[in-house]
Order: C-alpha cells, then sequence, then structure tokens
C-alpha cells in the first residue's frame, strides 16, 4: 500500500524530467520563437498610436445650505458672504454637480459645442471635405457612451475630497484642452442654475410679502429675499462656482504615454512566445511518441 504514493510520484518526476529535456533539446527553437514575439509586439507598441492623459485635479467649493441656513445667510455682516465660500469634502451640492457632470446631456452639449463628434470618430469623418464617410453617421449618444467610457474619468478621494477628472486622448493639447474646459462648462452651468433658482426664490418671495400683513412675517420673508439675493451676487461674481482648480490639466510630455507601455508590450511578448513555443514543442513531442 505504502508503495503506491511512490510509484505515483516517480512516475510524474519522470514526467517533469522528460518535459524539461524535450524543452532543453527544443531551446534554441524556443529562444528564437521568444526573440520573434518580442520584437513583433515590440514593433506594435511602436506603431499603435499613443494615447496620452490629462488630469484636473479640483476642490469642491462649499456654501450654506439654501435651507436651514439660509437665515444664517440673510443675517450674517458683509464679510459673512466671503467667508461663507470655504474648500471641503463632499456635501450634496457637490454630489448634485458630479452628477451634472457625469450626465449625458451635460456631456453631449460639452461635445456639440465643442465639435468633438469628427475627432471621437475620426475613422469615419472626411476631413477634405468635411462630411461622414458612411450613410448612418455616429450619433451623439454613441460619442456619449465612447467618450464616458475611454476617454473620461472621474475619480473621488474620499479622504481629501479632491477630485480628479482625467482625459485619455492621443493629442495631448486637446486632452488638457478638453479635461479644463469640462471643469469651466459645470461651473458656468451650476452658476446659472444657481442664479436661476436664485432669481425664481426671489420672485415667489416677492409676491408672499406683497399679500403678507403680519410684522414677523414680513420680517421673515425680507431676510429670505436678502438672502436669495447674496446667493444670486455670489454666483454672479464667483467664476469657480462648483469646484475650484487646484492642479490645471497641462499637455503631457511626448514620451509620457498612457499607452502602448512599449517594455510592458516587450514583455508580454517575449512571455507569449515562450509559452506558446514550449506548448508547441511540448504537444508535436506527445503527438510523435503516439504515432509511434
Amino acid at each position: 500500500m505504502s508503495a503506491l504514493p511512490d510509484d505515483n510520484g516517480s512516475e510524474e518526476s519522470v514526467a517533469v524530467r522528460a518535459a524539461f529535456a524535450r524543452l532543453n533539446a527544443r531551446r534554441w527553437w524556443i529562444l528564437g520563437s521568444t526573440g520573434l514575439f518580442m520584437g513583433i509586439f515590440t514593433a506594435a507598441a511602436f506603431v499603435m498610436s499613443p494615447v496620452y492623459r490629462a488630469s484636473v485635479v479640483l476642490a469642491p467649493v462649499m456654501y450654506p445650505e439654501r435651507g436651514a441656513d439660509v437665515l444664517g445667510l440673510a443675517a450674517s455682516p458683509p464679510g459673512g458672504l466671503a467667508s461663507s465660500l470655504a474648500i471641503g469634502p463632499r456635501d450634496a451640492d457637490t454630489e448634485e454637480a458630479l452628477a451634472v457632470l457625469r450626465s449625458r446631456e451635460f456631456t453631449e452639449h460639452f461635445i456639440v459645442t465643442h465639435n468633438l463628434m469628427p475627432q471621437l470618430f475620426h475613422d469615419k469623418w472626411n476631413r477634405k471635405i468635411g462630411t461622414w464617410n458612411t450613410e448612418r453617421p455616429p450619433t451623439t449618444a454613441k460619442a456619449f457612451k465612447y467618450f464616458d467610457n475611454r476617454v473620461r474619468s472621474i475619480e473621488q478621494d474620499n479622504k481629501t475630497g479632491l477630485i480628479t477628472v482625467s482625459i485619455d486622448w492621443g493629442d495631448r493639447n486637446e486632452g488638457a484642452a478638453w479635461a479644463n474646459g469640462l471643469v469651466q462648462g459645470l461651473n458656468d452651468e451650476m452658476r446659472t442654475r444657481a442664479i436661476d433658482k436664485a432669481e425664481a426664490s426671489k420672485e415667489f418671495l416677492e409676491k408672499e410679502l406683497q399679500t403678507t400683513s403680519t410684522i414677523e412675517a414680513r420680517d421673515a420673508i425680507s431676510r429670505l429675499i436678502d438672502a436669495q439675493v447674496k446667493q444670486r451676487m455670489l454666483a454672479h461674481v464667483t467664476r469657480d462656482y462648483s469646484f475650484r482648480v487646484v492642479d490645471k490639466a497641462l499637455a503631457a510630455d511626448s514620451d509620457d504615454r498612457l499607452a502602448p507601455q512599449r517594455r510592458l508590450m516587450a514583455m508580454l511578448g517575449a512571455l507569449f512566445g515562450f509559452v506558446a513555443a514550449s506548448a508547441v514543442v511540448l504537444a508535436s513531442d506527445s503527438f510523435g511518441g503516439q504515432g509511434r
């Protein structure tokens, strides 16, 4: 009974030694295959179009809530308006701004406004005559999916509250311009929404003030109106309304590629060539042995 494991172990050991012997006998062929595929993968890395990354780092700007704290903003002294603006972790307004940034409506508007369709689908665009080469041109919906999945990425640091918006693109300057343009467009959008909201609230409160007779209610409405005026003024004068730029996106160096990584490609080619050649050697010898 005890001899069986030894016999199995001996058989496995013999099989392993035989496999190494076959590989060693064809070592030059295996090394040649390794070098061949290493060269092919390296050449492909040089031929492939490079992709660069441009990133802009943002800090969310915090404002008093438009609800419970609005009376505090209304009662604050003139210096309180400036002190109400601060850098901090994410809050409800920040989450809303990030949702807008990721939204299809905002992204499609950015793509159309900056005429990015020919760049995103350059293989279907005829630059000479300025038309599409296909009878079914790509839609803005497809552009949004491509841009959201392969071009733009958004990362949030839960500890610091900092947000990084990155653009992965073949043109270094275009990538940096798009990253900065997204942030500027988002701040403009959120500022416009805040102004419109403050205007609508102010108009509603002014109507309520005209129909209110009690002194206490009129005083409360007046403070609310003053708060909305301050909110509107804050939105008008604050260029970086939702996010303040900590580190502006700059064009990457020509040799600072995100992809392809040439060294990695060379290593993958060598590994693929070695594994493929070894498998072919072992398989061919096995079939040859069975044939005999």
